[in-house]
């Protein structure tokens, strides 16, 4: 009778196929960057929610058994290479950030391929919008490490703490913190872009962000639901039909 149970809810997991499931592991992500030391050895549990979002990207979006291998090839060498830069070196050198750009990097040209075959086979699900959500979650995730590695680079502070409560010394928590700011155009200015690779990435993050969710999100928002030519119509404006001709009396 259990292994009945377990049977049926793995059945249904495989068939929700919902990018909800790389989503919590892209929080989780998201919030382990920022709760977890520098210089702690479990930064590389950051490595292992980037190879489970990864594997479960691929599953969801059915990716062919070639790419599939491939991802999870590279989740695992990932992972263990997180490792050994936990114990050889510190998870804000050079290696260990871009490992994490990296990281996000593969989770979201795997769901972008999903989304982008999902539409063509069957329309704008649900699970479609969810996939473009999660990217926009990834695409502040990678600026965060992006403003890291650029801080692994540079021998001067990339951003500057306005205020005497922030202590900014590069960490990815002030960089996550930083870049989810400027992704929502908030702008509290307790952190400032000091060096223009960073303003170059600031600008690049607010100005992609917003059209990201007004041009991407809403248009499969509002082709929901409506079958496979239902994104071509939402894309395509229909010309406005003439008002009828008076007729003389």
């Amino acid at each position: 009778m259990v292994v009945t149970h377990r049977f049926n809810l793995v059945r249904r997991a495989e068939a929700s196929h919902s990018y909800g499931f790389v989503m919590i592991f892209v929080v989780a992500t998201i919030v382990l960057a920022v709760a977890i030391p520098e210089d702690s050895p479990f930064r590389a549990s950051i490595a292992i929610c980037q190879a489970c979002a990864a594997i479960i990207a691929c599953w969801t979006s059915d990716a062919p058994p070639r790419i599939f291998r491939i991802v999870k090839v590279v989740a695992a060498l990932g992972v263990l290479g997180a490792i050994g830069i936990g114990i050889t070196d510190s998870a804000a050198s050079i290696s260990g950030r871009s490992l994490n750009v990296l990281g996000v990097l593969v989770v979201g040209g795997v769901i972008i391929r999903g989304i982008a075959l999902d539409i063509s086979a069957e329309g704008v699900r649900g699970r479609a919008v969810a996939g473009a959500l999660t990217v926009y979650l990834l695409f502040g995730t990678l600026c965060g490490f992006v403003y890291g590695l650029e801080q692994s680079l540079s021998s001067s502070p990339v951003l500057e703490a306005n205020t005497s409560t922030l202590n900014d010394d590069g960490a990815t928590s002030a960089n996550m913190y930083f870049s989810f700011v400027t992704l929502t155009t908030v702008g509290y200015g307790d952190l400032t872009p000091a060096s223009g690779a960073a303003r170059a990435t600031a600008i690049f993050e607010a100005l992609v962000g917003q059209l990201y969710l007004v041009g991407i999100v809403a248009t499969l928002g509002g082709a929901l639901g409506k079958g496979k030519g239902g994104l071509r119509k939402e894309l395509v404006a229909e010309p406005a039909s003439a008002p009828p001709a008076s007729s003389d009396s």
